[in-house]
């Protein structure tokens, strides 16, 4: 049996009204999305379910046996188990738990009630990832893109390293989602950072730009934070924004 990584742990906070399902990023963990949860819970009162996606969270070896599709796995069953529950369901997700934010709300529209991407990739990457997609060395490992935090002292619980096989599962997610934009009907609220040394900025317009008129799409630039922007200084502004969504969404039916 793998050992999960201290802190990598998934949780669940039980509340009421609604429930919302928090997903982590490539090589992170829900310990970036913690806090996040936690205050969601506690100042007003959603259950909050954060799974820890296939692959992550134990060994960069166990990570290379997985792809896209178990990462997607991981967020859909983990929507599908809220969906039960009977009460409706928010998503919000930090990096690539932003794109699968974005990737169900367009596949399961009937459970999706509005969607959060924080600081997710589109399309776009830098050019140093984009010089890693061409790498023909599948056993190469690269160092990991965690902790990219603007508020001193914090630290992301993430792989130090990763198999740089699985950015290509990671772009061809990112590439298969901006292709589903158009199908989102319920509200999103994208959030990015202006400053993000992990994923470019113009993927927030590209996300806006994405979806349809249908759509209620409020984009809003965080001034304090960098890349983990749920463990950085406006992690609160998150808290607050995405809480004020749902109570929006859960008022106006």
């Amino acid at each position: 049996m793998t050992t999960i990584m201290p802190g990598a742990e998934p949780f669940r906070f039980e509340g009421k009204t609604a429930s919302v399902l928090a997903l982590h990023g490539f090589t992170g963990t829900p310990q970036s999305m913690r806090y996040v949860g936690e205050a969601i819970h506690e100042r007003f009162g959603f259950t909050v379910v954060c799974p820890l996606l296939a692959g992550h969270g134990t060994t960069p070896d166990e990570m290379e046996k997985t792809g896209y599709l178990d990462w997607l796995n991981s967020a859909e069953t983990a929507l599908k188990e809220l969906a039960a529950e009977g009460r409706p369901v928010f998503v919000i997700g930090l990096s690539m738990g932003g794109s699968l934010t974005l990737n169900l709300a367009a596949r399961f529209p009937e459970i999706v009630k509005a969607a959060i991407p924080v600081n997710a990739p589109a399309i776009a990457l830098g050019p140093d990832m984009a010089a890693l997609l061409c790498n023909q060395d599948s056993s190469m490992r690269v160092p990991g893109v965690g902790s990219d935090i603007k508020a001193p002292g914090v630290v992301e619980v993430a792989y130090s390293e990763f198999p740089a096989s699985r950015l290509a599962h990671g772009h061809l997610l990112f590439g298969v989602t901006s292709n589903l934009l158009s199908r989102i009907k319920c509200p999103v609220t994208v959030i990015q950072s202006r400053e993000d040394h992990v994923v470019p900025a113009r993927n927030a317009l590209d996300i806006v730009n994405g979806l349809t008129s249908s759509n209620h799409v409020r984009l809003i630039w965080l001034n304090e934070s960098y890349h983990v922007a749920t463990l950085d200084n406006d992690k609160d502004l998150i808290v607050s924004h995405a809480g004020d969504m749902i109570n929006h969404v859960l008022a106006n039916g």
